[in-house]
């Protein structure tokens, strides 16, 4: 799961390369600096409801909040703005802005991602309206550099600690037009704290987010991440992340907490450093945490880094297997999945008490017409019950996409916003089956995969599985949730009654240390109930109207590799 942090913009036609930033003294002497207190409005825009992450309804269902995860990249600018700016956080998955908000700011910040574009473009023409300066950043300014310079005066690429300063003097001059490139070197040793206090109420949030790393040391052909933030991981100290925690603690939050890094394991080192000091400030806090991550599959080769996680009270990490066909892997560049065997990494990483959910893949170069029957049968042999099954695309600016254009494969008319799991592939598929064909089984198999029989039988091999030497703190409000779980799953929803309390009962009763991570696969599953609806319904539509620009019954097919 990525996190909106000021992001990447190539040249434009708007300023000609990187002589869109003029050094500080030039400018001076082209405009006289104007000391000015200004009003920013930091706005974050909606997600799509039909997304495979958009949560909000679980969050409302088992929390009573009204959306996932607050806004990380828009409080980490923040941090940086002086203390003369007046500041207001509006997260547009909680609440919408009032009109009194757009006639009190002098700017607005936006930071988005992709899936959040539909919803940026109301917030670009209610700035316009008002006559509001827009500036823009995150990972939606790589992917969309020439829309993100004629929509915005102010856009950032790369890292924003870097850029701040030459942004707030520009700001107080009002001088626009300006693209700033921060590069992907931040020593993230000297980074401030995010401003968690902007967040009004953290309980509208069913989880908080802190940033450890930036980076990946791998080299997957469609990742966007690498291109982005480098192949170098780079940490913050773990002092750092316990002042963020301290941040977070003093909100009143209590609950999950998710570490954002794309791979936390991408410096073993410092992370099992943090992890040490991070289950020393549980203890001395009372527990409020517990901690969810994202990491590569060799994470089961670490047995201590595994013992680490535990002690500091992880519950799961979400991993990329993508496919369990090591030659298609080798073929994408993510050989980091091809030197172990998967089901018993899997269980390496239950044996120390941590649940996997897992992203998968279809769409690679060479697959045959069997693959989805293979990846199918993977998914019910792992017990791994959440899944984000998605078609691959070729996102801006990665490996994949350059190599899709010079091969001539790669349909530009066609829209890429990270809705994977609905969206198809937008390049001509080099396998033995048309995007057509493709759609038409990803319907099928999210259906499958989350028919409440099949996706409760499916995870109690893996519930059973798990082993924590510590048990997982119980506090009130996770009693609370847990009810709401029994009675959202086990009560509201007729179809799912029957698996939802054979499952619970067979959990709670052989390993109850596994229940936090069964309330979290229930917590993802009870969106997915409607999700699974929303793909067929996607898909269908698509099926029946698509893009001209589309090569929808045509593959350049290729003997499997």
């Amino acid at each position: 799961m990525r996190v909106s942090f000021w992001g990447n913009v190539g040249p434009t036609s708007v300023l000609s390369s990187r002589l869109a930033i003029k050094t500080l003294t030039t400018l001076e002497q082209e405009y006289p600096k104007k000391v000015t207190t200004l009003n920013i409005l930091l706005l974050s825009p909606r997600y799509p409801e039909s997304t495979f992450w958009n949560l909000d309804s679980s969050a409302g269902a088992f929390k009573n909040a009204k959306s996932t995860m607050a806004p990380l990249g828009l409080i980490t600018v923040a941090s940086y703005l002086p203390d003369d700016f007046n500041l207001r956080l509006v997260d547009r998955n909680v609440c919408e802005e009032s009109e009194s908000d757009w006639v009190w700011a002098d700017a607005v910040f936006l930071s988005l991602m992709l899936s959040q574009t539909e919803d940026y473009r109301q917030c670009i023409a209610r700035a316009r309206t008002h006559g509001v300066g827009i500036a823009v950043g995150g990972p939606y300014t790589s992917a969309a550099p020439l829309e993100a310079a004629t929509e915005a005066d102010w856009v950032c690429e790369g890292e924003a600690e870097g850029v701040m300063g030459q942004l707030v003097d520009d700001l107080r001059a009002d001088r626009r037009g300006r693209i700033y490139y921060g590069g992907n070197k931040t020593d993230l040793k000297n980074v401030m704290t995010p401003r968690y206090d902007l967040i009004e109420d953290s309980d509208q949030y069913a989880i908080m987010p802190v940033q450890f790393s930036r980076g990946c040391p791998f080299a997957c052909e469609f990742c966007d991440i690498i291109e982005i933030y480098g192949r170098v991981p780079r940490t913050k100290s773990p002092s750092q992340i316990m002042r963020e925690l301290d941040g977070i603690k003093a909100t009143g939050f209590r609950g999950g907490v998710f570490i954002v890094d794309d791979n936390f394991i991408g410096n073993r080192k410092r992370a099992s450093e943090m992890l040490l000091e991070l289950a020393t400030w549980n203890r001395t806090n009372g527990a409020p945490f517990f901690y969810f991550t994202e990491a590569s599959i060799n994470l089961g080769d670490y047995p201590k880094l595994l013992l680490a996680m535990e002690r500091a009270n992880f519950i799961f990490v979400f991993i990329g297997i993508e496919t369990p066909d090591s030659d298609l892997l080798r073929a994408a560049q993510k050989t980091q999945n091809t030197t172990g065997d998967l089901m018993e990494r899997l269980a390496t990483i239950r044996r120390h008490g941590i649940h996997v959910i897992a992203g998968m893949i279809v769409g690679f170069d060479g697959e045959d017409r069997h693959v989805f029957e293979r990846q199918r049968t993977f998914i019910e042999e792992s017990g791994i019950g959440i899944v984000t099954f998605g078609l691959l695309q070729a996102l801006p600016n990665t490996q994949l996409s350059r190599r899709l254009q010079k091969e001539g494969r790669l349909l530009k008319g066609l829209p890429v916003s990270l809705n994977h799991t609905i969206e198809g592939m937008n390049f001509t598929p080099k396998t033995e089956l048309t995007k057509r064909e493709y759609l038409e089984l990803q319907m099928e198999i999210i259906e499958d995969l989350y028919e409440p029989e099949a996706f409760f039988r499916r995870i109690v091999f893996a519930h059973l599985s798990i082993r924590r030497t510590s048990p997982h703190p119980a506090k009130l409000s996770n009693v609370i949730s847990l009810m709401r779980m029994m009675y959202r799953l086990g009560w509201c929803v007729p179809q799912v009654r029957r698996p939802f309390w054979r499952t619970f009962f067979k959990v709670a009763m052989k390993n109850p240390s596994a229940l936090a991570g069964f309330y979290y696969d229930c917590f993802h599953y009870f969106h997915l109930l409607d999700h699974r609806h929303q793909v067929r319904r996607g898909i269908s539509d698509y099926l029946a109207a698509p893009s001209v620009d589309d090569v929808i019954d045509s593959c350049t097919e290729s003997p499997a590799i």
